[in-house]
């Protein structure tokens, strides 16, 4: 029975320094006679025990840490480029207009406009003018200028029927009005010419002159030239 008394003790005393200090005091009774008394009393006292721990150590509440998720780069969206397509222009083929030729070909490029016109009765072209355009000629000076002309008409030019005509700007020291002296058929080329006297005076002259049927006038002419002093 000692035995008994003392394990119960000893088991209060560890019981005791079990709880915290904070704890309140356990009552310690006295222990009971019978051995049933004591077995509920050490049930009692343990279930005591445990209480107190309990409320003394709060229940532990778990904390979450959160995990962060990645977020998703996100996938630049592609720019879009536009791509206009120009037609390509076919150039148009130039035509060379009937009657010309392109210059470069072997040809002088000029057109000879007494093959492309309707052959008129009373026509010429002129060939040659001497002296030359714009020739300088000496204060006082006497010459001649020449005209070649050729002609391009249906009808034939005869000494009787064709004048050389001065019609303004320097004047020759000829007459008015000249005959021609030779006959000339379509095709053929006829020389003329008029007399002059280069003026005191420095400058640029002219003079005109044409072929004259009747009272019709045809086939212009002109002589160009300078004086210096």
């Amino acid at each position: 029975m000692d035995k008994k008394i003392s394990l119960i003790a000893l088991l209060f005393v560890s019981l005791a320094c079990a709880l915290p200090s904070a704890s309140p005091p356990i009552n310690v009774t006295a222990p009971p006679a019978d051995l049933d008394s004591l077995q509920t009393a050490i049930v009692q006292t343990a279930h005591a025990a445990q209480t107190q721990t309990a409320t003394a150590n709060p229940s532990f509440t778990p904390t979450f840490t959160a995990t962060f998720t990645r977020t998703p780069s996100i996938t630049p969206t592609p720019t879009v480029t536009f791509i206009f397509l120009l037609p390509t222009l076919t150039p148009i083929p130039t035509q060379t207009p009937i009657g010309f030729i392109p210059s470069g070909s072997g040809a002088s490029g000029t057109q000879d406009s007494s093959k492309f016109k309707t052959p008129q009765p009373w026509d010429c072209l002129v060939k040659d003018v001497q002296p030359p355009r714009w020739a300088v000629i000496q204060k006082g000076l006497s010459f001649y200028a020449f005209w070649t002309i050729q002609n391009t008409g249906t009808k034939t030019w005869t000494r009787t029927t064709i004048d050389h005509v001065y019609t303004g700007g320097y004047r020759h020291e000829s007459t008015k009005i000249q005959d021609t002296k030779e006959t000339v058929p379509p095709g053929d080329t006829l020389r003329v010419s008029a007399l002059f006297i280069a003026p005191k005076k420095a400058g640029e002259y002219r003079s005109f002159f044409v072929l004259q049927v009747g009272k019709l006038q045809f086939c212009s002419m002109k002589v160009e030239f300078v004086v210096k002093d």
